[in-house]
């Protein structure tokens, strides 16, 4: 991941952002910006450039898989296990978690890649990375974690593209979960490049800022 490559991409995530409100968010509150990541995360340019970004931190935290509730977690999910592969040819096998239970077949709460070698990936002891398009109170992300401990599994991190003005991630990060984020926003809803992506490719902090 180059400097290149994280401004580019947050020129890409900024056309994600309407500022002609008030809107009604997914959680009931009103806010005078709407923020829609599938805007980025289903175009195959800002889906390449979020797999770099976030395939290295995912694999430092040390997770052996990567996913998170349906459906603003799969593309990114996807993006990242790709880039694991070609650029650090690691394996980062995906899952699913469903907002509920399927009605038939398994009637699993989870879809999971198959391993090569038979076994199930969300198994206990499993070292997994939840990933999310945005956070803004943690609901949906703790929707995943609950699944996925549940099945035994230990969360090392979690990642959002963009954590929203109102959370601050507060909920997730009391319970210890590593909570990192690639960009966050302002009360007005400004983007801001994350200070840890910023250093990792040269960018001086005070120039992460993009207006709107």
């Amino acid at each position: 991941m180059t400097r290149q490559d994280v401004e580019q991409l947050q020129g890409l995530m900024q056309r994600c952002f309407k500022y002609d409100g008030p809107y009604t968010l997914a959680s009931g509150r009103s806010s005078k910006y709407y923020y829609d990541g599938k805007g980025a995360t289903q175009d195959p340019v800002a889906a390449w450039l979020i797999g770099n970004a976030l395939a290295e931190i995912i694999l430092e935290a040390g997770a052996e898989a990567v996913g998170g509730l349906e459906i603003g977690s799969i593309p990114i999910s996807d993006a990242v296990g790709i880039a694991a592969h070609v650029n650090h040819h690691a394996a980062l096998p995906t899952f699913i978690v469903r907002k509920e239970a399927k009605g038939h077949g398994t009637r699993s709460r989870v879809s999971e890649a198959n391993l090569p070698d038979g076994s199930q990936l969300l198994r206990p002891g499993r070292r997994v990375a939840v990933v999310d398009d945005v956070i803004t109170t943690g609901g949906s992300v703790q929707k995943a974690i609950d699944v996925v401990r549940e099945l035994g599994c230990v969360v090392t991190i979690v990642v959002a593209l963009v954590e929203r003005h109102e959370s601050e991630g507060t909920a997730l990060r009391d319970q210890g979960f590593p909570v990192k984020r690639l960009f966050y926003t302002d009360e007005a809803g400004t983007l801001f490049l994350d200070a840890d992506l910023a250093g990792r490719v040269g960018i001086p902090a005070a120039a992460g800022r993009s207006g709107s």
